[in-house]
Order: C-alpha cells, then sequence, then structure tokens
C-alpha cells in the first residue's frame, strides 16, 4: 500500500464497508462526547458503512463501553465494541484448544473475554497454564506479575493485550500495561506478542466479526491508530479531534501517515480529492505545496508562500493540508525532507475559505 495520501469521488461511508472507530480522542474525550461524532456515525450507517470501535483499553467490559456511548447519543451496541482484551483472547484462541488453561494477569473484564473466547481461566502457575495473558488493572500486584514470571518461565505462551507504557489520568500520565508487562518481561527475558494498537492483530480480530472486505481505521493518533491501519494493511482516516495535530500529520514517518485527513467524523460523509504532482508542486483542488531549500511553501496568489515557525502559527484550508502533507513526505522519502523545527502550528480552517 502507497503511503500517501489517497482520493476518493465518494464518501467514505459509501467507498468502505466498516469504519473501525478508535474511541478517546475520536468518539468521546473522557465523558464527553466530540463534536459531531454521533451524529456522523448515524449518517454514516444510513449510507450502509458499519461502524465497530477498536480501543486498546482492556479494563472495561464491552457492555461498559456501549452503554457510555448510548449515553452521549453515539449508535453501537455490545457487538460493535473490540476490545484489546477481546483480540487477545479471540488470538489464543485460535492457537489453542478449546478449554486449554490461561493465566490471566489482569482486569475482571480481560477474564470475561477469555472464558467467552472458550479457554479455561486459571489463577495461578502451579494451574500449569498454557499461556499467560496481561492486560491493565490498576490493582495488580507483586504475586500477580510473579504467577505471570513462574508461568512464562515454564514455557506459558505470553501474550499481552497492549503495550501502552502510558495512560492518561486526571492527575498526569500514569504507567500503562505496556510498564506492567515490563515487569514480566525483564524477569522472564521473554517479550510476548501484542493485540492491541499499533500491532494489527485487533483489526484483524474486528474485520473477522463483520466479514467486511473493505474497511477503514479511523484515529487520533499517528503512532498507535494509523501505525495500526498502516500494519494491518487497511487506510486510515486521520481526525484533528485528539492527540496528532495537522503539524504532526505533514512531519509523519513512513508507516504512520494516514491515507485520508478530515477535522472530525464528517470526514466519513465526505468525498475526499488526492493530490497529485504537477512540476514540483502537490496540488489538491485549488491549493498547491512543495518543499524547497528543507522548507514548505504554499502557491500564493502572485509568489510562493514560505511556512515558518519564527512567524507563528499558520491557518490553511483542507487541500492546503493535504497538499503540505503529500509534498512533505515526497520530499521525505527522496531524503529532502522539511527541516521539522521550520514547520509552524497549522490550523486547519473550518471551511476551505481562509
Amino acid at each position: 500500500m502507497t503511503e500517501t495520501l489517497l482520493g476518493s469521488s465518494e464518501p467514505l461511508a459509501q467507498a468502505y464497508d466498516v469504519a473501525l472507530v478508535d474511541l478517546d480522542g475520536v468518539v468521546y474525550t473522557g465523558p464527553r462526547p466530540v463534536a459531531h461524532a454521533g451524529a456522523s456515525l448515524e449518517a454514516a450507517r444510513a449510507l450502509g458503512m458499519r461502524a465497530v470501535f477498536v480501543t486498546n483499553n482492556a479494563s472495561r467490559e464491552p457492555s461498559t463501553v456501549a452503554a457510555h456511548l448510548q449515553s452521549i447519543g453515539v449508535p453501537g451496541g455490545v457487538d460493535d465494541i473490540m476490545t484489546s482484551a477481546q483480540a487477545a483472547a479471540a488470538m489464543l484462541a485460535q492457537e489453542l484448544p478449546a478449554g486449554a488453561p490461561v493465566l490471566v494477569v489482569g482486569a475482571p473484564a480481560l477474564r470475561t473475554a477469555v472464558t467467552d473466547a472458550g479457554l479455561r481461566v486459571v489463577a495461578s502457575a502451579d494451574d500449569a497454564p498454557v499461556a499467560v495473558v496481561q492486560g491493565f488493572d490498576p490493582g495488580l500486584g507483586w504475586r500477580d506479575l510473579a504467577e505471570a514470571v513462574y508461568a512464562v518461565r515454564a514455557g506459558a505462551r505470553f501474550v499481552a493485550t497492549n503495550l501502552d507504557t502510558t495512560l492518561p489520568t486526571e492527575r498526569g500520565m500514569a504507567p500503562g500495561n505496556g510498564s506492567l508487562v515490563g515487569v514480566v518481561r525483564t524477569a522472564t527475558g521473554v517479550v510476548p506478542a501484542s493485540a492491541g494498537k499499533p500491532q494489527p492483530e485487533i483489526f484483524h480480530q474486528a474485520v473477522l466479526r463483520t466479514g467486511a472486505t473493505r474497511p477503514l481505521a479511523v484515529g487520533d493518533r499517528l503512532d498507535t491508530d494509523l501505525a495500526g491501519a498502516r500494519a494491518a494493511g487497511m487506510p486510515g482516516l486521520h481526525v484533528l479531534t485528539g492527540v496528532s495535530d495537522a503539524r504532526a500529520v505533514v512531519l509523519a514517518v513512513a508507516g504512520e501517515r494516514p491515507a485520508f485527513l478530515a477535522r472530525d467524523l464528517r470526514g466519513l460523509l465526505e468525498p475526499h480529492p488526492a493530490p497529485v504532482l504537477e512540476d514540483e508542486w502537490w496540488r489538491c483542488g485549488q491549493a498547491a505545496a512543495r518543499v524547497r531549500d528543507g522548507s514548505l511553501e504554499l502557491a500564493g496568489t502572485t509568489r510562493p508562500v514560505v511556512l515558518d515557525a519564527a512567524r507563528g502559527p499558520a491557518e490553511i484550508t483542507m487541500n492546503e493540508w493535504r497538499s503540505l502533507a503529500a509534498a512533505a513526505w515526497a520530499a521525505a522519502d527522496a531524503g529532502t525532507g522539511v527541516v521539522p523545527d521550520a514547520v509552524p502550528v497549522l490550523h486547519v480552517a473550518p471551511d476551505d475559505r481562509r
């Protein structure tokens, strides 16, 4: 798959049959809905696109997630939720016989997922588990981690729901599942397989569940959502309602680049023009951008406009953002990329008028 922007002459909700949608930063932020999320997903469903909500959070039951969505006006039931706990359990179920003993180190939601996958949950390495699956639980202690170490050192398969090293809390960033998995990894020397983003397994499991043939991943974070989409071999739509901003997208490394860009989930309901290289300019609609001497330039009415961080943030249109991303990525791949410190903060205007 090419690692530049794609085009779609029809709304993405018609071009793709399922959207694999990240939650935090895309659908909601904490308890609050992201603007336009619910209405956009409802409209996408009317155009024939199903939504499956794909999350690295392994500590919440799917029913809890579904209830949260419904409380903020977002359409979605239990069958529309795919957690990293479910993905890890499904991955193990594909490898192990039904009823195989699995040591679960994590929250009750992970034990539910393993049981629902037809495997037998055990609590001790003395129960001879054939696999250990570890997910985040703020109540994990030394004894839990020690049981995991004993089992892995005895030869049990080691799987993590995700390897996120940190997670946000109201007091700041706290250790995530990846940090706790690191304790077991350090003590055993065994690197676990991971089911969560940016690994592709969670996307593959969501596609298997739906039977989709034209999936589209949707996210707000380049190094998890969009990297996971690339790893899974499917296009990704990046939205600006969460972590990675427009500047980060322009500077995105190969392997983390989205295929489509949008301000929010209304992008599912729109066609997406693709930038085209003409001479040295990447053109998209009336916008054009290029890289010259390490700087990004936009085509002005009389002469090129150089984007310079020293001048402060720059306001750009959607098509200018697409052109800038295509130009910067092509230059980076050619070994003549932009100077990152020269790229300003980019504010994408609410429409294609300045």
